[in-house]
């Protein structure tokens, strides 16, 4: 659509943009406010299949149900993907003849299509980005940290038999961070845009990739002194130039 110039034209484009932020401020406002607001006692009750009787022995109102729900998915989450995490722990032992990097990329695919099919990380998110970040904020945070060790964990084992360790000042529970948070952004994008993360075929996939680089740097092997920053550094060292004719002579 065409934009009219001058100043009643700026005036135009600068009202314009208030009500776009002025829309997007309100419905973060009332999402924080409430993100369960859309939950109807009827809708919710002929979801599980019960009456609104069976509602009201657990909850005398919707608020307090909307309380619970919250604490379930915070308190709760590592608990949620417990499954998950058992079946990510078996595909991480070692098969003979893996490379590292095969293994890597094994487990790594197998965790991202975990994490995009469970449906209840999506109820999880919405509450990080909402109560989680007032009411359920320590709640959620010990569910974190507890998600970042067992990744740590799973990846760890997935590296023993190539005997590399976490370098200083890096921990598997750093590491296991690290992942889980590359694990969400690009498992957001995946629900949006699948073709966006294909996943290793005869070459490793993107996130498959993505998983080994950040291992490759974060750990080393037997021997290998260098710290995190030393062996990061060295990465990014531009190589000496090419000597000329003039450097021959």
């Amino acid at each position: 659509m065409a934009r009219k110039s001058g100043k009643n034209g700026e005036a135009r484009e600068r009202s314009r943009a208030a009500l776009l932020q002025a829309g997007a401020d309100l419905m973060l406002e009332d999402t924080l406010r409430n993100p369960f607001a859309a939950l109807r006692l009827r809708r919710l009750c002929e979801k599980a299949g019960l009456s609104t009787g069976a509602f009201y022995l657990h909850w005398p109102s919707l608020e307090k149900y909307h309380a619970d729900l919250a604490r379930h998915l915070t308190e709760e989450d590592e608990l949620a993907f417990a499954a998950d995490f058992e079946t990510l722990a078996a595909a991480a032992q070692p098969i003979p003849g893996d490379s590292a990097l095969e293994a890597i990329a094994r487990v790594s695919d197998l965790d991202l299509r975990l994490l995009v099919s469970n449906p209840l990380w999506d109820a999880m998110e919405l509450v990080s980005l909402t109560w989680g970040r007032t009411s359920f904020q320590d709640q959620l945070a010990r569910g974190y940290r507890a998600i970042d060790q067992t990744t740590g964990q799973i990846y760890g084992t997935a590296l023993v038999t190539s005997g590399r360790q976490p370098r200083p000042p890096f921990t598997w529970d750093l590491i296991g961070r690290i992942l889980q948070g590359l694990a969400e952004g690009l498992g957001l994008r995946c629900k949006i845009d699948p073709d966006s993360v294909p996943e290793s075929a005869s070459e490793p996939g993107l996130y498959a990739t993505a998983v080994a680089a950040i291992l490759a740097v974060l750990t080393r092997p037997a021997g290998d002194d260098a710290d995190a920053t030393e062996a990061i550094g060295e990465l990014l060292r531009a190589p000496a130039p090419a000597p000329g004719p003039a450097d021959r002579q």
